[in-house]
């Protein structure tokens, strides 16, 4: 009886699974059946109905395509970083966040980058957040076998040959989880935002009525060195420091 309940309850999560899955499918291509004829503000509220069960730099890069014919630029540049953030190196993406950088105000966006950015954007991030950490297990179960066929064999160089493969997957998998690593800290790093406001004045203090130090304009990207209240202290690539209100910016 108890199997039968069992084999019942597995069958009804698997089915409320399908369900789930076939409505986000169709939701999709609601989605994107929208963006097609131009109703991208239908389009955009599909798209973000189903960023609120999921996330993927696809579906980061669609909002973000959005929220570009829409007019909405920091919105835009916005969720193309998010993109970024989980998809380095990809090209369209990029090519669309540089279109929306045009349109901003303010040239202090990205500091001079090095020709090889691109090719280690590419190997450090690829298209999927998780690629290090699988790596990283393929390696590892590639050691075991190594070492442990190493066990069993007696001759003398197929066992140094095994031996030198399991060294060599070893190093493999710590590089792996390495990288996995830093893709998670990337991932969760929140010290970077963008200006949402049509104007905001970066103040010397975190306080109303401070002298503003300078002043940044909707579409900026600012490091967020640390947060004081309702009051964030921020940097622009050129080194200036100020303080603006928690609600001039969102998170990337």
């Amino acid at each position: 009886m108890r199997t039968i309940h069992a084999i019942l309850i597995a069958a009804c999560f698997g089915l409320c699974g399908s369900t789930t899955h076939a409505a986000e499918s169709d939701l999709a291509k609601q989605a994107e059946a929208a963006y097609a004829s131009g109703d991208h503000e239908k389009a955009l509220a599909l798209f973000d109905s189903l960023n609120n069960t999921h996330t993927s730099s696809g579906l980061l890069y669609n909002i973000g395509n959005c929220y570009s014919k829409l007019g909405d630029v920091p919105h835009a540049i916005l969720f193309y970083e998010r993109s970024l953030r989980l998809a380095p190196g990809a090209e369209d993406v990029q090519a669309n966040l540089d279109l929306e950088r045009a349109k901003v105000v303010d040239r202090v966006n990205e500091l001079p980058g090095f020709a090889l950015a691109s090719i280690w954007d590419r190997l450090q991030g690829g298209s999927d957040v998780d690629q290090w950490a699988r790596r990283s297990l393929w390696a590892c179960a590639l050691m075991a076998v190594f070492a442990g066929v190493s066990i069993f064999v007696r001759q003398r160089m197929a066992k140094r040959g095994l031996i030198a493969l399991a060294a060599i997957a070893l190093l493999v998998t710590v590089i792996s989880m390495a990288l996995a690593a830093y893709r998670v800290e990337q991932v969760r790093n929140t010290g970077e935002a963008i200006i949402m406001q049509p104007k905001v004045d970066v103040l010397s203090e975190p306080r109303d009525g401070a002298s503003a130090a300078f002043v940044l304009h909707q579409g900026t990207k600012v490091q967020v060195l640390k947060r004081q209240g309702d009051w964030q202290e921020v940097k622009i690539p050129s080194g200036a420091v100020g303080w603006l209100p928690g609600t001039a910016c969102e998170t990337i």
